[in-house]
């Protein structure tokens, strides 16, 4: 037993760290106190001040003695003179609703659960310029006979003294929003999520999802909760609605206090089976929740992938510049236009193409709904090409770059492959380059007949690979610049030589 002393603006306080008031939560724990008003609650961050770079706990501290009927008092808040922690002085409240629900081991009494859930609104609506940020049944607690909110602004405190990925850590995650997940800024809606996962644990005996801490926080950002069915139709469906993974798309305060005041169980009042109007809205809700996660879904991997591709094309200029500095070193006669095109003799080499992305439409469009290169396997994310044209022969060589996984274990890179044709016609630009986004890519490297078949690739041309290609397309340019170059003998390619 330890007995501490802790000097706040609102007067001195001791506590004994031996006496634990609850479980620790991510931002810090509680411990037993006592002050001049008796036996008091005092709430340690777990921040320091040096982290926090001495700021003052403000929220906190415009709380300080503030009478408000659903929010747990603060009777002082504030960094300790003597010690380089912050501290929440409150009063002892009787018990928390994360009590309540362990010791119902499931569905806690619906009266209950209902006096605590506008509890919560009421709260919220009560300190409706800040959002809560960290709501969940512990912080629940029932104090002179109502269900008050604690720790009011310390998520928001720890939010704006350190950096994102620490609050990340600090949050509950079986209650954090899908926007906490994506460190985006907090707002009331985030506390409407949060709510709908306490009616979850309220009914349920447990939050809608579980699992390790990436297993919820896919299911947070992706998933759909399944149907509270223990609840009124009406009522399961608006909760889903407080689920959903887009913060625009929830209900208002005022709205949950107007639905859910009223809330009741499943055929609490009447023996009869659920009506069609009622299954009808349940599979509604469930189908709209499938088509917002879906598109959730669908716009993270939009984003992972806008920023996997800025990084590659990145890495292909990278490319691009070594290659032209390695041949514009060995001549002064080589020239590069404004355009970014390389000439030497009669080598006019192009490698100005900007890499693009393959659009999802144009995906699944070439992919008749399925994967652009379904053949193959591969997943395609974006592509440019080179060419090489020796005005002597009037030959063009070409080649597509693609930025792909070829599911070989090697994940993203980029590769060159060359093209050429059974067509009946004279294609005497052979090899040629094919856009991205082309069937005929995916139908040649798939082993399917077809008139397009592969000359050579693909060759990968980063990292380790880098200088193959250098050296490959530096001998090309060579034999261009003194009329050298024209259509191979045999397709496919083996040597380059």
């Amino acid at each position: 037993m330890a007995f501490h002393t802790i000097r706040l603006q609102g007067g001195e306080w001791e506590y004994d760290d031996s006496k634990i008031l609850g479980q620790a939560g991510g931002f810090g724990e509680v411990f037993r106190g006592t002050g001049e008003c008796g036996d008091v609650a005092i709430k340690r961050l777990k921040i320091s001040a040096h982290k926090a770079a001495h700021r003052e706990l403000k929220i906190g501290q415009s709380l300080v003695n503030k009478k408000l009927a659903h929010v747990v008092p603060v009777l002082d808040a504030g960094q300790d003179s003597e010690s380089d922690r912050y501290f929440l002085v409150m009063p002892v409240c009787e018990f928390s609703l994360q009590d309540k629900i362990n010791e119902a081991n499931g569905a806690i009494d619906v009266e209950i659960a209902k006096s605590a859930i506008v509890g919560i609104i009421d709260g919220l609506i009560e300190v409706s310029n800040v959002s809560h940020r960290d709501l969940k049944p512990a912080n629940i607690l029932f104090h002179d006979g109502v269900w008050k909110i604690a720790d009011f602004g310390i998520a928001k405190f720890v939010e704006d003294s350190t950096s994102i990925e620490t609050l990340r850590n600090s949050l509950t995650p079986t209650y954090a929003a899908p926007e906490q997940w994506k460190g985006e800024r907090p707002t009331t809606a985030t506390d409407i999520y949060a709510l709908g996962c306490i009616i979850h644990a309220l009914f349920t005996g447990r939050p809608p999802f579980s699992g390790s801490k990436d297993d919820i926080r896919e299911s947070h950002l992706h998933k759909v909760p399944d149907l509270l069915t223990v609840l009124a139709p009406r009522f399961s469906v608006f909760v889903s609605h407080m689920l959903r993974k887009h913060p625009n798309a929830r209900p208002t305060l005022n709205r949950c206090k107007k639905v859910l005041s009223g809330l009741e169980l499943a055929n609490e009042n009447s023996n009869s089976s659920p009506s069609l109007i009622d299954n009808a809205a349940k599979q509604v809700a469930e189908r709209e929740a499938q088509e917002e996660a879906k598109y959730q879904e669908a716009s993270t991997l939009s984003l992972k992938r806008n920023e996997l591709f800025a990084d590659a094309k990145a890495d292909l200029f990278s490319i691009r510049k070594h290659l032209f500095s390695r041949i514009s070193n060995s001549s002064d006669s080589v020239k590069i236009d404004y355009s970014g095109r390389l000439k030497f003799g009669a080598a006019n080499l192009d490698f100005s193409r900007e890499p693009e992305i393959l659009d999802k439409l144009i995906l699944d469009s070439h992919a008749r709904g399925g994967k652009a290169y379904k053949h193959t396997g591969w997943e395609a994310l974006g592509w440019s090409m080179i060419s090489l044209t020796c005005t002597k022969t009037s030959y063009t060589w070409s080649s597509s770059l693609l930025f792909a996984d070829l599911k070989d274990g090697y994940g993203f890179r980029w590769y060159e492959a060359g093209f050429w044709t059974f067509s009946q016609f004279n294609y005497k630009d052979e090899p040629f380059g094919l856009e991205g986004y082309k069937a005929d890519i995916d139908l040649a490297f798939g082993n399917i007949l077809h008139n397009v078949n592969v000359a050579y690739g693909p060759l990968p041309i980063d990292s380790e690979d880098e200088e193959n290609f250098i050296s490959r397309w530096i001998g090309l340019v060579a034999k261009a610049a003194i009329g050298d170059l024209d259509r191979p003998i045999r397709m496919p390619i083996t040597d380059f030589k």
